[in-house]
C-alpha cells in the first residue's frame, strides 16, 4: 500500500488511500472582541474540526471584525493553526471594515502556518483568489477547490448594495480552468469553489427550484448580476459554489448542474437564528466520481445534519 500523504511542497492535496477528501467550512466566524462569545466560538471550531478530522478547512468570509482585526485574526484561527491541517481563506465584506486594508490582513494570513492561501492572479478584483489542486495518489489532477474574494460593497453609488464578482476576476477563473485543461489532456476534473456573499441566482434557485435546508433571512447578494454563474456553466467543470454571509441561511440546492449553497454560520459574535446551531459544513470529495460531492452540516453539539428540510419550488420556470 501506498503511504498516505495529503499534501506536498507544492501546496498540492491529494486523496486519501481509501479514495475520498474531505473539505469543512466554516464562516462568519466574527472575532471581534476577544471575550466569551470569541473563546466559545474557537472552543466549537475545534471540537468540531477535531471530530471530522478534515483533510482541508476553510474559512470563507468575515473571520474577523472590528478594530482590532489584525491583531486577533492568529486567535480567529487559532483551531486551524492548532490542528496542524491545511488551510485557507477568503475575505468577507467585513474582515476589514475597520483599520487594515486586504492586502495587509492577506499578508498576515499568508504567515500563519498551514496557510495556502495565495494571491493567484495579478490585476484582478479582490486580493487572495485563489485555486488549490487536489490531486489523485498517481498525480492525476481530479478537483480543484478554489477560493474568490466577493468583495464588500458596490463602488457605484448610484447601485449600492454589496460588490459583485469584477469582469477580471471572473475572466481569470475561466482562463484557469483552461490552462488546467492544456496541463491534463485527456483528463477530467471538477472544481468546487467558495465565496462569501451569494450570487444573484440564489434567487432562482430557492424559487424556482428543490432546496435542502433552511432559509431564514432574504439573500444578501449583490443587485447587478456579473455573470459569473453562466461563466461556470460555460467552463463545464464547477459542480458546487457556497458562501457565507447570511448567517441565517444554510440551503442548498442544483440549477443546471451546478449545486449553489450556503455553509452554517460558525460565530457567536455575530446574529444568529434561534434554533439554528452554529456549526460548519463538510464536503465529502470522491477520486473516482467528478460528477458531485456527499454535503452535510455538523453542529456545535455533535449532532449532524444529512437530511434537512426539503422546500419545494415556489414557482414554475416559463419554459416557452
Amino acid at each position: 500500500m501506498k503511504k498516505e500523504r495529503t499534501v506536498d511542497m507544492n501546496n498540492r492535496l491529494y486523496f486519501k488511500n481509501d479514495g475520498t477528501f474531505k473539505v469543512m467550512q466554516f464562516t462568519d466566524i466574527h472575532y471581534t472582541n476577544d471575550d466569551a462569545d470569541d473563546a466559545r466560538t474557537t472552543a466549537m471550531m475545534g471540537r468540531l474540526i477535531a471530530r471530522e478530522r478534515p483533510d482541508l478547512l476553510i474559512t470563507t468570509g468575515d473571520t474577523v471584525y472590528g478594530e482590532q482585526n489584525l491583531k486577533f485574526l492568529p486567535k480567529a484561527l487559532a483551531p486551524f493553526i492548532e490542528s496542524g491541517i491545511p488551510w485557507t481563506f477568503v475575505f468577507g465584506n467585513h474582515d476589514v471594515e475597520f483599520n487594515s486594508s486586504h492586502e495587509e490582513l492577506f499578508e498576515e494570513v499568508r504567515k500563519l502556518p498551514g496557510c495556502l492561501a495565495f494571491d493567484g492572479g495579478t490585476g484582478l478584483e479582490g486580493t487572495g483568489n485563489h485555486m488549490i489542486e487536489v490531486c489523485s495518489r498517481e498525480e492525476r489532477l481530479r478537483w480543484l477547490v478554489c477560493g474568490l474574494d466577493s468583495g464588500d460593497y458596490n463602488p457605484m453609488p448610484q447601485v449600492g448594495d454589496y460588490a459583485y464578482l469584477g469582469k477580471k476576476q471572473i475572466n481569470w477563473y475561466q482562463e484557469m480552468m483552461r490552462e488546467y485543461e492544456k496541463q491534463n489532456p485527456g483528463e477530467d476534473f471538477s472544481a468546487l469553489t467558495f465565496l462569501h456573499m451569494a450570487i444573484p441566482e440564489y434567487h432562482e434557485l430557492w424559487d424556482m427550484e428543490v432546496c435542502y435546508g433552511e432559509k431564514n433571512e432574504g439573500i444578501g447578494c449583490p443587485r447587478i448580476n456579473s455573470g459569473f454563474f453562466t461563466a461556470m456553466l460555460e467552463e463545464g467543470h464547477t459542480r458546487g459554489l457556497f458562501a457565507g454571509h447570511d448567517h441565517a441561511n444554510d440551503f442548498w440546492g442544483k440549477m443546471y448542474g451546478i449545486v449553489l449553497g450556503y455553509g452554517r454560520a460558525s460565530g457567536y459574535g455575530g446574529y444568529g437564528k434561534e434554533g439554528l446551531k452554529r456549526g460548519a459544513r463538510i464536503f465529502v470529495l470522491q477520486e473516482d466520481d467528478l460528477t458531485g460531492f456527499e454535503t452535510y452540516v455538523c453542529q456545535e453539539d455533535g449532532s449532524v445534519v444529512k437530511n434537512p428540510p426539503q422546500h419545494k419550488p415556489e414557482r414554475v420556470r416559463d419554459e416557452g
